[in-house]
């Protein structure tokens, strides 16, 4: 296969809220295309050929923060070819975070792109949303604290089985201390 000079790049930015990167590779040539089985089919295909990934994260308010990362290359052979990685699963996540004294809230995407010759494009999943909560309420009930807890999470897949789950559970404890030392925990 005819290779032409590959053209990479890197570019990384410090804003007032937070800061990003992004790096790619792009390049124009042949490549021989094969099946599962990695047997060479007829004829080369033509074109760009590129990969791309960026990662950051910003700070929006004291409370809120938006960390995401990204990778994406364009066939299953050109990460290998240019030695850039071995990786045979590229994962991007955006995640939105609200952390506080007594609350915690996630919110995420995930989506993967599978590069081994036996995946199959449509079956990779997409997670979306992917949502974790956790409250301690500020209130003591029966000298406990209680701590409730819901997380929920859909995967997605194009041509193939969808997946969809949801729990939440309140917690209390109680912490006590012996006349000898001893912490006493009351949990239901």
């Amino acid at each position: 296969t005819e290779v032409l000079p590959m053209v990479s790049g890197e570019f990384r930015h410090l804003t007032r809220r937070g800061a990003y990167q992004l790096r790619g590779y792009i390049t124009y040539g042949s490549r021989i295309q094969t099946d599962a089985a990695g047997v060479p089919l007829p004829g080369e295909r033509e074109g760009v050929r590129a990969y791309v990934e960026g990662n950051g994260r910003f700070q929006l308010s004291r409370d809120w923060s938006v960390t995401g990362s990204a990778r994406y290359v364009t066939d299953r052979t050109f990460l290998r070819r240019y030695d850039i990685s071995l990786d045979d699963r590229l994962r991007s996540v955006v995640n939105a975070e609200r952390i506080r004294p007594d609350s915690y809230i996630s919110i995420a995407g995930w989506a993967f792109q599978g590069l081994r010759l036996t995946d199959v494009d449509g079956q990779q999943p997409v997670a979306l949303p992917a949502i974790d909560a956790r409250w301690r309420l500020p209130r003591r009930i029966a000298g406990g604290q209680i701590q409730v807890q819901a997380n929920s999470l859909a995967i997605l897949r194009p041509e193939g089985q969808d997946t969809q789950r949801a729990f939440a559970s309140a917690r209390w404890d109680r912490r006590t201390l012996t006349g000898l030392g001893q912490e006493l925990v009351l949990t239901a």
